[in-house]
């Protein structure tokens, strides 16, 4: 029997397992779940982590992720589809819930039914933002002192004035790392130092960028209200 809402397809191997945890939660956890996505401005489920919701919750990090990650698969094809969550239910009656999972399963998504053309649009942008280059996802910055001696270590001259032990001052530094992940979720790591000019020149370009970005943000409003 073909799958309406799912797809022809049907769904990838991992949603019978987010399924599974879904169903295997308490009530408390399923309010937990509701609240979340009807509250949140962001569907990131990594952003998710530190939210106070969560952190009051009987779900462990793990079980949030599989059940946010399962809701949001969900609401994202039925949303697609244009459908009923009639047919959602079959379709989930196909994939071999039971009539009472199925039930149950429709009761949370009816509640969540007003917010699944911002889960699909939230997916979508996601999408936009991380096709064609890599799009950074974490940074680890630290803070160095270098001592700065007369004299390298190597080359060993032959005869010379200076003094390898000779400390003449201290250079400081900033190291940086940048993780990135593109669209296929292959990650890159860029390691970099900054001397203290060329760090005021990165800070300086990122003000301007922000600059810039509010502006295009402001004139996009204004187009969009026309």
């Amino acid at each position: 029997m073909e799958l309406r809402v799912l797809g022809p397809d049907g769904p990838p191997e991992e949603l019978a397992d987010d399924l599974k945890t879904i169903l295997s939660v308490d009530p408390v956890a399923w309010e937990t779940l509701a609240k979340w996505f009807l509250t949140t401005d962001s569907f990131d489920v990594d952003d998710a982590m530190t939210s106070p919701i969560l952190a009051a919750s009987p779900l462990s990090p793990s079980q949030f992720r599989k059940c946010a990650n399962g809701l949001q698969y969900l609401l994202e094809d039925w949303h697609l589809s244009g459908l009923q969550v009639s047919d959602l239910q079959k379709d989930l009656l196909v994939l071999g819930l039971s009539a009472n999972e199925v039930d149950r399963l429709g009761a949370l998504l009816e509640r969540l039914e007003p917010i699944k053309r911002r889960v699909y649009a939230s997916f979508m942008r996601s999408e936009h933002e991380n096709a064609v280059l890599p799009t950074l996802e974490d940074i680890d910055v630290v803070c160095d002192i270098r001592p700065v001696f007369e004299d390298y270590v190597y080359p060993i001259p032959e005869k010379g004035a200076v003094r390898h032990t000779n400390l003449l001052g201290f250079s400081y530094m900033v190291l940086m790392e940048l993780f990135t992940e593109d669209i296929g979720g292959e990650t890159q790591k860029i390691s970099f130092q900054l001397t203290e000019a060329t760090l005021t020149k990165f800070q300086e370009a990122l003000r301007r960028a922000s600059e810039q970005l509010g502006i295009l943000k402001a004139k996009t409003r204004e187009l969009s209200s026309q």
